[in-house]
């Protein structure tokens, strides 16, 4: 099984790709990597489909509040989203369609303050593919179980990243 990582550059208002993206700063395919191996550990069956995917895109503060507003009922801007696509039973398709991944750069440094970009990112990208998995933080018990696990991808991650200077 790989992991494909689809990476969504946002727009600007003329419709062409932002040059100044927070996701310029990361090697993908390090950040990739780090998530097929989680995705194995913590999701056996994933080894049954060539292909696993996540779409994962950074947007500005109102967009993440408009997409909040629709599909949380919740009219305020936020950090992070995620979309999960995993269902109990699967087609018959050589790829696992995890989900979409929706960061905010900007509320994800004001939210998280103690944190560089990198640091925060990854965070981000580590709290939103647990929830991709079906990990949720809704009781004390859950939370202390992907703060741990979280945390663990975080640093799996940031290390890969340091690999040469990444």
């Amino acid at each position: 099984m790989k992991l494909s990582l689809r990476i969504n550059e946002p727009e600007d208002s003329s419709g062409t790709k932002e040059g100044d993206s927070s996701s310029s700063n990361f090697n993908f395919e390090k950040v990739s990597d780090v998530l097929e191996s989680e995705l194995i550990e913590i999701y056996p069956k994933s080894k049954n489909f060539e292909v696993a995917e996540i779409s994962l895109t950074f947007v500005a503060p109102d967009d993440i509040r408009t997409l909040n507003r629709e599909y949380r009922n919740i009219d305020e801007s936020t950090d992070v989203l995620s979309f999960p696509m995993i269902e109990d039973e699967f087609f018959e398709i050589p790829v696992l369609i995890l989900g979409d991944i929706v960061i905010c750069p900007e509320e994800t440094a004001r939210l998280h303050p103690e944190l560089n970009e990198r640091e925060a990112i990854c965070l981000m990208i580590a709290h939103s593919f647990l929830h991709l998995l079906g990990f949720d933080h809704d009781t004390e018990e859950k939370e202390k179980i992907m703060w741990q696990k979280q945390d663990d991808i975080k640093s799996k991650i940031l290390a890969a990243l340091s690999q040469e200077g990444n």
